[in-house]
């Protein structure tokens, strides 16, 4: 399900809370990662407009105030550095608008190292190598950039366990899996 593209992203959200330092609950330091600051705060809500809101969005929980949406993607700011983040949109019960709520760092990868050895889910499309995000890979070493960027080698298996590739991507296209998800099956060559 797509957003409407007119949804409400208020000004104060990120001048009186994300971009501010605090001392619980902070995203300021995620956000100065992608090179967002006060400074530039429209730059953030112009980003979130763009490059987030056209993803799809899975309906979460309803409450009395309105049904509230999450929608994944890679935000690119002015860094270029891209954040693996989650957004949490509301549908307002009242007047059937839908506003920006927050984006939870908590799945940011950027700085996440994942343990090695262990399966983990494309958080992004690599059409380079015919794989989509969700796709399972599993993360068989650690790699360091020049410039210091995390990296991993991956091992892509077909769905019976044989191995038919191994690619080195930016730590930022993958995440853990989680157990609310679950596995499918697609035929890799018509993946694009």
């Amino acid at each position: 399900m797509k957003l409407p593209s007119d949804a409400e992203i208020a000004m104060a959200k990120f001048t009186d809370h994300l971009l501010v330092p605090l001392s619980r609950s902070d995203k300021s330091a995620l956000l100065a990662r992608g090179g967002y600051t006060l400074a530039n705060a429209l730059r953030l809500a112009e980003d979130l407009r763009t490059q987030i809101l056209p993803l799809d969005a899975q309906p979460g929980r309803v409450t009395p105030f309105g049904q509230s949406f999450e929608i994944r993607g890679q935000l690119v700011g002015p860094s270029g550095v891209p954040l693996s983040i989650r957004t949490i949109w509301l549908k307002d019960t009242l007047s059937g608008r839908f506003r920006f709520q927050y984006i939870d760092p908590a799945f940011d990868t950027t700085c996440m190292t994942l343990e090695l050895y262990k399966d983990a889910a494309l958080s992004i499309d690599l059409p380079e190598f015919r794989l989509r995000k969700g796709d399972i890979v599993k993360l068989v070493d650690e790699l360091h950039a020049p410039d210091g960027a995390l990296g991993y080698a991956v091992e892509v298996f077909n769905a019976v366990g044989d191995t038919i590739d191994v690619h080195f991507i930016p730590n930022t296209a993958v995440e853990p899996l989680r157990e609310d998800e679950v596995l499918c099956v697609r035929q890799r060559e018509i993946a694009y």
